[in-house]
């Protein structure tokens, strides 16, 4: 088995593709019936409909225009701000 590789030595775009590929694998894994993948899967399951959604429209849209986004150095800081 190979080394895994420290996730501190990828750039936030390669740690965010790996979560991509380990999530599509998992995925696989539940359609081959896996019990530990199904049960992975299965916190969807207590989100609620309606807000999933929303969140899957929120990545599409921008993915489709990151401008659209935030930097979460500024959101953490608007955070602090307003909560402490």
């Amino acid at each position: 088995m190979a080394q895994p590789t420290d996730p501190a030595s990828l750039t936030v775009e390669e740690r965010l593709r790996l979560i991509e590929e380990l999530w599509s694998s998992i995925e696989k894994d539940a359609e081959r019936g896996d019990p530990a993948a199904l049960e992975a899967l299965a916190f969807d399951d207590t989100i609620d409909p309606k807000l999933l959604a929303e969140f899957e429209r929120r990545a599409d849209e921008l993915e489709r225009d990151p401008s659209k986004g935030v930097r979460w150095e500024d959101l953490r800081e608007e955070l602090r701000r307003k909560y402490g």
